[in-house]
């Protein structure tokens, strides 16, 4: 298989279809009739990794700032303070629908995995609910994210 250092998760044969995917999902966050809920979490480093170089990575911290401002839309920093926690193993998203069960989705190397066994997907939200307990708040986190912006 052939690495693809803008998508390392999607397999090439899947890109097409993945982009589709996130184009839905972000329509939908943005959608008059009954958007979306966001809550993301994100690590400190993520903050200062240059990924893309500076004006790239200037552009994504303005472009958060700019997704808090909406109010479905919710962003933590993780205080690389706070050392080991249960989301090191890789990233991972707990779904909740109002008219199903929840499931997790879980990244791996290769591909991700669905999980629909509730006392597993029960972990995951045990896991997001302690780590919202060390992130910082919001009005914390657009402080961190404007001093980087500022430096």
């Amino acid at each position: 298989m052939c690495y693809d250092p803008r998508h390392p998760r999607v397999r090439p044969d899947h890109n097409e279809r993945t982009v589709s995917l996130r184009m839905e999902r972000q329509r939908r966050l943005f959608a008059a009739d009954r958007p979306l809920r966001l809550a993301a979490m994100l690590e400190e480093v993520v903050l200062d990794r240059p990924i893309g170089g500076s004006d790239v990575m200037r552009g994504q911290l303005e472009h958060v700032l700019q997704l808090v401002e909406h109010e479905n839309i919710e962003v933590r920093v993780l205080p690389t303070a706070i050392g080991s926690h249960e989301a090191l193993v890789g990233p991972f998203t707990v779904l909740d629908f109002p008219e199903a069960q929840s499931i997790a989705y879980v990244e791996q190397v290769n591909g991700a995995i669905y999980v629909q066994d509730q006392d597993q997907v029960n972990g995951y939200t045990r896991t997001v609910n302690r780590l919202r307990e060390v992130a910082l708040s919001p009005e914390q986190t657009v402080d961190i994210i404007h001093s980087r912006l500022t430096t």
